[in-house]
């Protein structure tokens, strides 16, 4: 697999990013690896936030004030991290491209 290909699957769920890690040009792609690592950590934990839902009248005001306007502004991130992969681009997102959690 290419740069760009391996660059693409990080961002493609947990499994993606297993297989990115795995491949013989992730020193070339580590830029991405990193921050597709960020954000599927940040995925998770929402994830894990979002089951406060199940309590009653605080859950849900917790969900439509906190988690759900976070979620929306994690995937715009998200989104530009993932176009700049396609494109070839080593560009940090906004706010969470900042986080290194791999060394380079």
């Amino acid at each position: 697999m290419g740069k760009r290909a391996t660059c693409i699957w990080a961002y493609i769920t947990w499994v993606g990013f297993i297989i990115a890690s795995c491949q013989s040009c992730k020193e070339e792609c580590k830029f991405h690896l990193n921050q597709a690592l960020v954000f599927h950590i940040t995925y998770s934990i929402l994830s894990i936030l979002t089951l406060f839902t199940i309590i009653p009248y605080v859950g849900w005001a917790f969900e439509g004030l906190v988690t759900a306007p976070i979620s929306s502004v994690v995937t715009v991130f998200y989104v530009i991290a993932f176009v700049g992969a396609c494109r070839g681009l080593e560009k940090k997102a906004p706010l969470l491209g900042k986080i290194n959690l791999i060394n380079k």
